[in-house]
Parts: structure tokens; C-alpha cells; sequence
């Protein structure tokens, strides 16, 4: 199966239990935590321990002391006994510091806690909530042990892959579109744009069917193109769709009823860099294979960022932030003003910005190492500018050589070089909820 399809764990919520302990009973508490404790890697049960009970001070400065609603939803990848543990550490904590769980109609307010993880770190939030007062926010983080448990299913989303064609000949992007009498694949090759119609008796727009070529439009070039070619196929409104290219720009006539024609000329105009033609734009290095990092309109006060391979942009209630993915292997995140760099991701070098219906509404699509044999996709979302992931990997039977977002933004097309044939395959790729 090319998806592997996760699912949310919750936490059950927290039984009643008496009121605030007296400090023989809190000895005794951190005794029993310790003795369990044991059961775990000293330094990994100490680590997850000290963050729990840094978490359970911060909670009980925001919440002063009384009965709350506590539930705890695990997004991480610690599994059922660390989990127990963490959250044994974090009730005793509690009702140290005068917080004690209660009946939703007898608590004054709610906890909820949230345990995710970033690349590098656990990341824990608790959102404190006492009447109609503003809700008030606790973070702490610790590091996850350097082999790192992998990803579970526990992680809140799962990624979803749908085989559109295979063909020997290499392709830089595709694009589905519903046009009058059958669905169209649009398939950006290096020499042309093959464009398909879907075959009567074919299934649904989304999933894999008979396809039979209707045209192939040449791309005509005085340039040569670089070895390692990258182009970009976007869908248009009062046209078909345009074409970038190292140094060639392509688009299709605009008159209603007329044949399909394409038209390229020779120039070293900045690419688009989302989807929708937006006003940021990059200059692509017309003999190499990624982007100089000198942008056009910038972002925000941002008009040069280091060379990168691809971007991605992620709204915001009230501004965008930027994801680049360097030539060097580190990470950029611009918000318009400041430059974040994040480094040892171990990503690959295509990312793409997607839109569901899950967490925030936006993720981020990543490829992995780029390995020949076997590459994958994860999704992962930035909350607080540190990238946690949302999902477990996609893997593929193969190396994935492009990936750029749909010109609807709601999924991903993603190409990839099968090791065993040599063939190309195109997916598309879109973010569901686990739970």
C-alpha cells in the first residue's frame, strides 16, 4: 500500500482524586514515580520527568490552586508506558502545587495538555482555561534520545497517494484539471506538454484510470536546458496553463473554442513561487538546478535569502511564513521580518505547502534523504516555529525527483524515479485527519 493510514490515540481523562496531599503523601507520590522511573533508560526517564514536573509549575503559576477538568492527548511518538509515566509525574506535580483534578461541574476551569514532537525535541503545551478569562498557555520542551523511538500511529494525520500515470520518459510536474466531455492529466516533460484525456468507463477524477494521449504540445528552446532539469506546470484562469523552465517561459493561447497552441520564448523572468501567482517570486539559476535566493517583491522587508531548492508559504491569521529549503541542508523560516534558521532536519530538498481540513488547515510536505532505492513524505505543521510532525512517513518504491503543490492547494503532485524499472510515476498527494 502506497498510504499508510494513522491513528489519534487520546488519553482518557483523569479519574477524581482527593484533594491537595499532605507532604508525607507527597514524598510518597515522587517515590512511586521514581521507583517506575527505574523501569525506563535512566537518562530518557529523568529527562521526561524533569520536563513533567516543569510543566505541572508552569500550569499551576498560570492556574493558581483548584479543582480543574485535566486532559491529556497524546501526539507524540512516546508509547503507552512513558506516557503512564509522564503523565503520573505531571498529576503528582500537580496536586503539590494545589491543583487537583475535578468533575467538570465542580472544577473551576479546564487543563488540556498536548504532548507532540518536533525533529529534535518533545514538545508539551497545556492551555489553562478558568471561566470566560482569556486562555492562558504553558510550553516546555525537552530533547528526545538520540535514536529517537520512530513515528506512531498516535500522530494526529496520515498522508494519502493516489498513482495518476507511469511512463518511462521523465516528468517535471503534472496537473489534473475537469474540462468539458472528460477529466485532463497535464504532464510537463522535458521536451513537451503531453496532455491526456481520461477514457470513457474511467473512474473519478482522483484516482488512478485509462488514459489515452489527446496532444503533445512542443516546447520550443534556443537554450540548452540543464542535465538536472526542473520545470513547473500552473493551471491559469483565463488560459490553460503556463510553463517555467531554466531560462524558457511557455503559455497556452487564450481564445475560447480554438485548438490548443503553446507559445515559449527565451527569458530570465523570476518563477512563482506558490501556486495562485502571487506577487513573491524567485529568480531560478538558468544553468543549475535551484533558485538563487534573490526574490522579487520580497517578503515583508526580506528581498534576498540564501539559494534553495523550494519554498513554501504557510498563512497566518495575519501574515504568511515562509519555509525555504537551502542548497546547504538547513531550513529557513521568514515571516517577513526575522530569518530563522533551523538546522540538522535531515530533510530532503522538495517542500510544498498543503491545505485540509486538519490542525491548523495548512501542513508542510516534506521528502526525506532523497534515497534512490526507497524516498518518503512526511507532513508536519509549525506552531510555534519549530516544525512538528503530523504524520508518519509515505514511503515510495523510489526516489522523489519533484514535488509542487497543486494550483488548488489542497494536495501535492509528486513524481518519482522507481529504482527497479527506471520508470516515472506521478501522485497526487493530500493531508487527511487520523481521528
Amino acid at each position: 500500500m502506497i498510504s499508510r493510514r494513522s491513528s489519534t490515540r487520546y488519553n482518557q481523562p483523569i479519574p477524581h482524586m482527593r484533594a491537595r496531599t499532605s507532604s508525607g503523601m507527597r514524598q510518597a507520590w515522587l517515590t512511586l514515580f521514581l521507583l517506575a522511573a527505574l523501569l525506563l533508560p535512566p537518562a530518557f526517564a529523568s529527562s521526561l520527568g524533569d520536563a513533567a514536573r516543569e510543566l505541572a509549575h508552569k500550569i499551576s503559576a498560570a492556574s493558581g490552586p483548584g479543582g480543574f477538568v485535566l486532559q491529556v492527548a497524546n501526539h507524540s511518538s512516546l508509547d503507552e508506558k512513558s506516557l503512564r509515566e509522564v503523565r503520573g509525574a505531571l498529576e503528582a506535580e500537580l496536586r503539590v502545587e494545589g491543583v487537583r483534578t475535578s468533575n467538570p461541574d465542580q472544577a473551576a476551569g479546564t487543563i488540556e495538555v498536548v504532548l507532540s514532537e518536533s525533529l529534535r525535541d518533545y514538545v508539551w503545551t497545556a492551555e489553562i482555561a478558568i471561566g470566560s478569562d482569556e486562555k492562558k498557555v504553558a510550553m516546555v520542551s525537552t530533547p528526545r534520545p538520540p535514536t529517537g523511538t520512530p513515528f506512531t500511529d498516535a500522530l494526529p494525520m496520515a498522508l494519502k497517494a493516489t498513482l495518476l500515470l507511469s511512463q518511462p520518459l521523465p516528468m517535471l510536474d503534472v496537473a489534473l484539471i475537469d474540462m468539458p466531455g472528460a477529466s485532463r492529466l497535464i504532464v510537463l516533460e522535458s521536451g513537451a506538454v503531453a496532455i491526456y484525456r481520461r477514457q470513457s468507463g474511467a473512474s473519478t477524477l482522483n484516482s488512478i484510470g485509462r488514459w489515452e494521449l489527446e496532444t503533445s504540445l512542443p516546447i520550443v528552446h534556443s537554450r540548452p536546458f540543464p542535465r538536472d532539469l526542473r520545470g513547473r506546470l500552473l493551471l491559469r484562469r483565463d488560459h490553460l496553463f503556463d510553463v517555467y523552465l531554466p531560462g524558457t517561459f511557455c503559455r497556452t493561447n487564450s481564445s475560447p473554442g480554438a485548438a490548443i497552441t503553446l507559445s515559449c520564448s527565451e527569458t530570465d523572468d523570476p518563477w512563482p513561487l506558490t501556486p495562485d501567482d502571487g506577487s513573491v517570486r524567485a529568480f531560478y539559476a538558468a544553468k543549475r538546478n535551484f533558485f538563487t535566493g534573490a526574490l522579487s517583491a520580497g517578503i515583508g522587508k526580506v528581498a534576498n535569502v540564501p539559494a534553495f531548492y523550494s519554498a513554501a508559504a504557510l498563512p497566518r491569521s495575519n501574515y504568511t511564513l515562509w519555509a525555504f529549503a537551502a542548497v546547504d541542508g538547513s531550513l529557513h523560516l521568514l515571516d517577513g521580518v526575522t530569518d530563522q534558521l533551523v538546522r540538522g532536519v535531515r530533510w530532503g530538498s522538495d517542500l510544498a505547502a498543503v491545505r485540509s481540513n486538519c490542525g491548523t488547515g495548512a501542513q508542510l510536505l516534506v521528502s526525506e534523504s532523497g534515497e534512490a532505492e526507497r524516498d518518503g513524505l512526511h507532513a508536519f505543521e509549525i506552531p510555534d516555529r519549530d516544525p512538528v510532525a503530523a504524520s508518519s512517513a509515505m514511503e515510495f518504491d523510489g526516489q522523489i525527483v519533484a514535488l509542487w503543490p497543486e494550483t488548488s492547494g489542497n494536495g501535492a503532485m509528486a513524481v518519482v524515479k522507481r529504482k527497479d524499472t527506471g520508470w516515472y510515476e506521478a501522485y497526487r498527494v493530500s493531508v487527511s485527519c487520523s481521528n
